[in-house]
């Protein structure tokens, strides 16, 4: 069980922060890929970075809040997406950033 009762003041600096979001050598986001492809189908995402960048956010989303859906969605920390953003670049800097629920 984790000490609670000293705060945190990013949650990249968390102890389960890479192993749950960052580390593909533990299998953590092949898991997260194979459970997208049970509930989504493949993963359209293109290249191994994107792919990787996009299960890392999922990862996060599920590690802090569970499962949003489609219509809730919130922003992740700054922190939070500068460190996946610097673990699995875009080589062509495109980056899409938060995108609100659809109506």
């Amino acid at each position: 069980m984790d000490d609670t009762s000293t705060p945190i003041a990013c949650m990249t600096l968390h102890p389960g922060f890479e192993a749950v979001c960052l580390n593909i050598r533990i299998y953590v986001l092949q898991t997260a890929l194979n459970i997208y492809r049970a509930d989504y189908g493949p993963l359209r995402e293109r290249g191994y970075e994107r792919r990787c960048r996009h299960l890392a956010y999922r990862s996060f989303v599920s590690w802090c809040w569970g499962y949003l859906g489609r219509k809730v969605r919130v922003v992740l920390p700054a922190c939070v997406v500068l460190r996946i953003r610097r673990e699995f670049p875009d080589t062509e800097g495109q980056y899409v950033g938060f995108r609100a629920a659809l109506a």
